[in-house]
């Protein structure tokens, strides 16, 4: 029988050869834009799919409908669920190594034997199936179960991941809830400023007609009711940029309109100094973030033991059987050996030295594991300074909503004796112009002051990881027995 060992060396020459020619494509020069060729930008049919996604803009939804939307749309909660899913499995992984390793093996070889004289040349083909069983009883420094706790605690981060990514997907949705309802109140606000305006320059006007007001009067007027439409294209101009936010929190292209109903609720009540401490010490224990800052604590702690493992001694039981048939050919072919092997037995391993590779691995693990520890302390000192300034921030914005109530209701008092006294002719026109700024103010101020307050509530309820799914939003856990009212944000 003929070999030719130059035939294959050239046959595998040539195909490394063949898997070298690709050359990567680069930009010719540094001021010019790269051209892609051939499939090199792929198109993809995520945009496609999103473009599928539809919300009747006849039908008003509530912030409940916005939140399921947003939970059934958003890709954050997707990723983070996969990860869960993901981590999961790494548990099945570890509890393997309580189970036996099984392998079937098979093999065949064709060998020959040129010897001189030839009457000793022969060729054989061995070939058979093996079954191998390799099966580690224990690990003295207790690997297997540390490898398994610290999977388990991996599952409980990517878990505690995914509430946190819940609850972030929350705070992003009520969020551009109520700026777009603040949005909407501004363009209100805005068209009021424009009658306001109007009126005043259709009574400078007549004044001057009945031979009392002056030309500077009707200038001043105009440039009033110019800054009110200019005022009205700016709250539009928000409004449109609000809807594309909200349109987004909830998983959609941006330029889907979406019709929302207006918040029911009365103003939440407000929250006594002695709240403050009773949310922070129940804010370190409920955040979701920093449940999973603790999971994965202890998991580098079962890490280091999982290190500190390989140490240690392994006992294994192994054991195969293998059957095995064997054919000579002196010329031609004769009847071969079909035999059965048979192995079992115990197996003691200790790795004495290994480079110190065990000990570096104990090492790192020691430090990630202190790192960890570092990092959780770091998340609850900021969790306690989150909930502590959110905290005063709505306790701000309830000072500022009673604040422009009372702005609104003097400023709304005082331009209508303004204009009723600029008609009478006993004042002038800039009181009558005065009046009607201070009133424009009181109206934007209220706005914003009603959605900071409800903003406010929010990032406390989200910075104390009571944030929710659900109508009240987990915000009227936030008071005591005395101040807790349902609220429909």
């Amino acid at each position: 029988m003929k070999y030719a060992p130059a035939a294959f060396l050239s046959a595998a020459v040539g195909l490394l050869l063949l898997v070298g020619c690709i050359t990567a494509p680069t930009p010719e020069s540094a001021r010019q834009t790269w051209e892609p060729k051939g499939n090199a930008n792929k198109t993809d049919s995520v945009w496609t799919d999103l473009r599928r996604r539809q919300a009747d803009p006849a039908k008003p939804l509530t912030l409940a409908d916005l939140t399921d939307l947003a939970l059934r749309n958003q890709a954050a909660t997707r990723e983070a669920w996969r990860k869960a899913l993901a981590a999961s499995a790494q548990v099945d992984q570890a509890q393997g190594l309580f189970m036996p390793v099984v392998t079937a093996t098979a093999s065949g070889t064709r060998q020959g034997v040129s010897a001189s004289p030839d009457t000793f040349d022969n060729e054989s083909l061995r070939w058979g199936p093996g079954l191998q069983v390799n099966y580690l009883i224990v690990n003295f420094g207790g690997g297997r179960a540390a490898a398994v706790k610290q999977a388990l605690q991996t599952v409980y981060a990517a878990n505690y991941t995914f509430n946190q990514t819940l609850q972030n997907a929350l705070l992003s949705v009520e969020t551009a809830y109520y700026a777009q309802i603040s949005a909407e109140a501004a363009v209100t606000a805005a068209v009021a400023g424009i009658t306001d305006a109007a009126q005043a320059l259709e009574t400078a006007q007549a004044r001057s007609k009945a031979g009392v007001g002056t030309e500077l009067d009707i200038l001043q007027a105009r440039t009033a009711h110019d800054q009110a439409l200019f005022n009205q294209a700016a709250a539009r101009g928000q409004l449109r940029a609000a809807q594309g936010a909200l349109a987004v929190a909830v998983g959609l292209p941006a330029d889907t309109l979406l019709t929302t109903t207006p918040p029911v609720a009365e103003m939440p009540p407000r929250l006594t100094a002695a709240d403050i401490r009773r949310m922070v010490d129940e804010a370190i224990g409920r955040r979701a973030d920093i449940a999973a800052l603790r999971a994965n604590l202890e998991a580098r702690h079962a890490a280091v033991q999982v290190a500190h493992a390989g140490s240690w001694p392994s006992l294994y039981l192994s054991g195969g059987i293998a059957r095995d048939f064997a054919t000579w050919y002196e010329g031609a072919p004769n009847a071969g050996n079909r035999d059965w092997s048979y192995s079992a037995g115990l197996r003691l391993s200790w790795t004495l030295f290994d480079g110190w590779q065990t000990e570096s691995e104990i090492r790192i693990a020691e430090e990630q594991a202190k790192a960890a520890q570092a990092q959780l302390e770091q998340a609850e000192l900021a969790a306690s300074a989150d909930v502590w300034t959110r905290f005063h921030a709505y306790e701000t914005a309830q000072e500022k909503v009673r604040f422009s109530t009372a702005f609104l209701a003097s400023a709304t008092a005082a331009q209508s004796l303004a204009k009723e006294a600029y008609r009478a002719g006993l004042k002038t026109f800039l009181d009558q112009l005065t009046a009607d700024t201070q009133l424009a103010l009181a109206r934007s101020q209220q706005i914003a002051a009603r959605q900071e307050v409800f903003t406010a509530l929010i990032g406390l309820a989200h910075a104390a990881g009571l944030l929710r799914e659900g109508p009240s939003g987990g915000a009227s856990t936030l008071f005591t027995d005395t101040q807790r009212k349902e609220i429909q944000p």
